[in-house]
């Protein structure tokens, strides 16, 4: 088998697992290991990474990738720093727009006209 076949049979290994696997592996590179470990012993080849023993997981990456925050919690996959950074600033609005932050009346009236034209109209129907 050449690399080009070997990284399409991992991807396709990989492609089997849970998702939460893939949130939980730190990088590329962290497949391969698990792959390469998992060939050595067939016993591990036949059955899904999250039901191998927590001792091979660990043996093989160091780490367990079933136990991390990500593989706990998983994402959307198209989730990104620009979908968080909204939710915030969603979040930041209500705070300003609340009795709590209003030193003088219409203070905050400008701020919130600009948050208002940077949050989408879906997270703007989101907080009515």
């Amino acid at each position: 088998m050449n690399t080009r076949e070997q990284l399409i049979a991992i991807a396709d290994w990989l492609g089997d697992e849970e998702e939460s696997l893939s949130f939980g592996l730190r990088n590329a590179f962290d497949a391969l290991r698990l792959y390469d470990y998992a060939l050595a012993r067939p016993e591990l080849m036949c059955g899904y990474v999250t039901e191998w023993p927590e001792a091979d997981r660990i043996a093989a990456l160091g780490y367990d990738p079933i136990a991390t925050v990500e593989a706990i919690q998983g994402r959307d996959v198209n989730e990104t720093g620009a979908t968080q950074a909204c939710a915030v600033l969603a979040r930041t609005r209500d705070l300003l727009d609340s009795v709590a932050f209003v030193a003088t009346e219409g203070d905050t009236t400008q701020l919130l006209v600009d948050i208002d034209d940077i949050l989408t109209p879906e997270v703007q129907e989101s907080m009515t």
